[in-house]
């Protein structure tokens, strides 16, 4: 999956930002990405439906995963209803609360509205340990995570006085990697789920 998104910080583009997302969109299809992650909203925070219905056009014959913009919708299942008519495969959701486990018992129910019509994935804020309750809570049959652990590289130690930049936000010295035992615990707490 490829995310396409021009900026962070919310989830309702200008024309040119637009433009970048349907040029980062065709390159996604030609590097033969499965699918394209987006998310459009308009300025109430509903969901752009002919800018999505555009990208979709884009992407035809891939997977269209809406993200998280789908949280801070006013109606979850409006929304939901407009991306199953616009030809969305999959929305990437908290539950429209900060975390998935959070937001269980409106993922459990946005899933059950879905039917098979359009994939349900939760996500956000998912650990190990709550991996085996969001499964059984809300029947869901994937999960979406973060794995990552810090590792350092001290080589940046040698010189102190550099600190390419200024600010060392993040450290110079730190880095991230997908921590493969988080992976193993989260796949250990599905199997159990079933």
């Amino acid at each position: 999956m490829a995310m396409v998104r021009p900026r962070g910080g919310g989830f309702c583009y200008s024309k040119a930002e637009f433009a970048t997302m349907e040029r980062d969109a065709e390159a996604a299809v030609d590097a033969r990405a499965e699918g394209v992650v987006f998310g459009i909203l308009k300025e109430d925070g509903r969901i752009d439906q002919r800018r999505t219905k555009m990208i979709r056009r884009i992407i035809d014959g891939c997977e269209a995963v809406f993200h998280r913009a789908f949280d801070v919708t006013p109606d979850p299942f409006e929304a939901l209803e407009q991306l199953i008519d616009l030809g969305i495969t999959r929305v990437l959701t908290s539950g429209q609360k900060d975390a998935a486990p959070e937001g269980v018992e409106l993922i459990a129910k946005l899933i059950e509205r879905a039917k098979d019509r359009i994939q349900i994935l939760p996500g956000g804020g998912i650990r190990p340990y709550h991996v085996s309750d969001i499964v059984k809570r809300t029947r869901c049959r994937q999960i979406h995570l973060t794995a990552w652990e810090k590792l350092r590289d001290r080589s940046t130690h040698a010189n102190r006085e550099v600190t390419f930049g200024g600010a060392l936000q993040p450290a110079e010295d730190v880095y991230e990697r997908t921590d493969a035992g988080l992976v193993g615990e989260i796949v250990e707490g599905l199997r159990k789920a079933r």
